[in-house]
């Protein structure tokens, strides 16, 4: 088989069978291709996709290492390889898999920025009250951080998703796996408010009222249109820039602080790892290296025999 065709039906495969985002499955595709364009380099067009042994994929991740390429992006290149060449094997597409004896670097795992409660508490006061902006923005800030959604996932909704439903949501995840938040409290009051202002409804927003704009998304930009995340990304920064020091900031941060105030609080892990849509716990322990870390520095500071 071409490399050309092993990489087109490796694509419908990760599309149609695991149901993976556009977005991922053209990050594969991009690194299988860099390796495709290095084995005809080696072997000319066409090569077959057989023709590829350990030494040629080592050979491969030399080139790239050579060319700086950073360690993350390494890591995420023989992921890629692996796999692809893992699912060609048990097709039965190839005799044997190349890459059965490759080397994993093991990956460092660094800690995200943590937000403390008390910023969180100060950010949530910024946005300019009783203005549109202002009551998009706070509704935004405080549905990130009450329900610990991804930023693509938040910005995915429209305002169907919020009607008829209790105090939880149904969000729709990496994979198309569904899982169910929390929403209630400040989120679930600034979002009534944001969309209030937003449509001037006669009064307070409700179910009843918000059903003539159902098809609508649930956070936009002006009007109808549905914001993007780059502009999420702006604003959420924007705020964050106001209460904390940190050098990494971004909506994720909102995240890593749901999470992290969640353990602080006592909440189990696997309960966190639900609401997060963690597909391994070991995902979720990492903020448990921070809830650890924080509470050594407590006891650093405040244990007389410390």
């Amino acid at each position: 088989m071409s490399f050309d065709d092993a990489i087109h039906t490796f694509e419908v495969y990760l599309t149609d069978e695991r149901g993976l985002s556009p977005n991922t499955v053209q990050a594969y595709a991009t690194d299988l291709s860099q390796l495709a364009g290095f084995v005809y380099d080696r072997f000319g067009e066409g090569a077959d996709v057989g023709a590829v042994t350990l030494t040629v994929v080592r050979a491969f991740l030399r080139s790239q290492s050579d060319a700086g390429i950073v360690s993350s992006s390494m890591m995420r290149k023989i992921s890629s390889i692996s796999t692809f060449f893992k699912y060609l094997r048990i097709r039965e597409m190839i005799d044997s898999d190349p890459t059965t004896h490759l080397s994993r670097p093991r990956r460092r795992r660094t800690l995200p920025v943590l937000i403390g409660e008390e910023e969180i508490r100060e950010m949530m006061t910024i946005p300019e009250p009783k203005t549109p902006i202002g009551y998009r923005d706070r509704a935004l800030l405080e549905f990130l951080y009450g329900t610990g959604v991804r930023l693509s996932e938040m910005v995915a909704l429209d305002i169907k998703d919020f009607l008829q439903v209790e105090e939880t949501l149904r969000i729709l995840g990496k994979g198309s796996k569904e899982r169910v938040v929390p929403w209630r409290g400040e989120a679930r009051r600034a979002f009534y408010e944001y969309q209030a202002e937003r449509f001037k409804l006669p009064g307070k927003a409700s179910d009843k009222l918000l059903e003539p704009y159902a098809a609508y998304a649930a956070f936009s930009a002006r009007g109808k249109r549905r914001i993007s995340p780059r502009t999420v990304q702006r604003i959420v920064e924007s705020y964050l820039r106001k209460v904390s020091m940190a050098r990494k900031l971004s909506p994720h941060s909102l995240r890593h602080a749901f999470a992290t105030h969640l353990l602080n609080a006592g909440a189990d892990l696997r309960a966190v790892q639900e609401l997060l849509g963690h597909e391994s716990l070991s995902t979720t322990q990492t903020y448990t290296h921070i809830t650890a870390r924080r509470l050594h520095d407590v006891y650093r500071k405040t244990h007389p025999r410390s």
